[in-house]
């Protein structure tokens, strides 16, 4: 996380110290929370809050960063297409919470839109997130796409589309799209994939496009696509990222079960900011993600559209997401 930037928005800064006694009060006892050293009082949180926001401060292992992160980057659980904080006890930003809840009817829209990836005849489950860009048309990442896609090739070495790939037992595989598997929620809303209609090759775009059936497994319509907001990254600007993240072995396990509760594998909504473009087609932001992500919808607060199509991260430091202007062309030119 770029503390620096975090703590640039004064008002989640001045929330964050005037709350420091009980948002550590919170914080004792509960998992993930070990670490924090009992010597941490309001006046060192002050001090450590300045060096962050001069971009001067190292961890220092008193546990500050946990409780930052907690507080100022919560992740909700979406049940029933809406969202709500999980019922912990613990204290979370009510400025952060705020732009968030501005922002409901838009991301309620949003949400129905996005959908798991499961497989059927693989090693995997699911592997990743993938969301509506167009009539019968989903967008996800390539590195997603390749578990179970590869490039179909005819007589002497021209391209002929791409295939799905076979298992080991010589079964194919078989990709489809649920709208649902949200948390203690039974329903299901299920889209075969019926075509890989394409995997970026250039590896500055991390992007591949899926065709769905027109109807589901129960007769149901596929939800609409999410409208893409094409214009220029507003660093600094709030977004919400939907989507499946789940248990991650390169993340720390203490901060996981700290920020999700040891629930995983469900439908989830975290709140960011974008916090640096690069070059014209990536945008990193710091919302909250594992790699189940992978695929998610990053969605403007203000406009209520996709800005990005998040791909990855580092953790301690910032993730990256495809603009949704790249994602537009790749759409316009392949999406058929």
């Amino acid at each position: 996380m770029d503390y620096r930037h975090l703590f640039s928005d004064d008002e989640v800064r001045q929330e964050f110290l005037d709350r420091f006694d009980e948002i550590t009060a919170g914080a004792t006892g509960l998992g993930g929370f070990e670490s924090v050293d009992a010597g941490l009082t309001a006046d060192r949180a002050a001090e450590a809050v300045n060096r962050m926001s001069e971009g001067l401060w190292v961890p220092d292992g008193s546990g500050l960063e946990a409780i930052i992160e907690r507080f100022t980057r919560p992740v909700h659980l979406v049940q029933k297409s809406t969202f709500k904080l999980p019922p912990d006890g613990r204290a979370t930003s009510a400025s952060v919470t705020a732009r968030v809840e501005r922002a409901r009817g838009p991301l309620e829209q949003a949400i129905p839109s996005v959908g798991r990836i499961d497989l059927r005849n693989h090693d995997l489950k699911w592997v990743g997130t993938g969301w509506m860009v167009g009539p019968r048309l989903v967008v996800t990442n390539r590195h997603v796409a390749e578990q179970f896609a590869r490039e179909a090739r005819s007589g002497a070495g021209s391209g002929a589309g791409f295939a799905f790939k076979q298992s080991w037992t010589g079964k194919v595989v078989r990709p489809s799209l649920d709208w649902y598997q949200e948390y203690q929620q039974p329903e299901e809303s299920r889209f075969r994939v019926t075509e890989v209609v394409w995997i970026e090759p250039d590896h500055r775009y991390d992007v591949a496009l899926l065709r769905i059936d027109a109807s589901g497994e129960d007769g149901d319509n596929p939800p609409p696509p999410i409208p893409l907001d094409t214009s220029g990254a507003r660093v600094s600007g709030w977004i919400a990222v939907i989507g499946y993240p789940g248990h991650d072995s390169r993340a720390d396990p203490a901060d996981q079960q700290r920020i999700f509760d040891g629930v995983y594998n469900c439908k989830r909504l975290a709140a960011g900011q974008l916090t640096a473009v690069e070059g014209q087609d990536v945008v990193h932001h710091d919302a909250t993600t594992l790699g189940g992500n992978s695929g998610s919808a990053v969605i403007d607060l203000d406009s209520g559209k996709a800005v990005a199509l998040h791909f990855g991260g580092a953790a301690g430091r910032s993730n990256v997401a495809v603009h949704a202007a790249a994602v537009a062309r790749i759409v316009r030119s392949h999406g058929r």
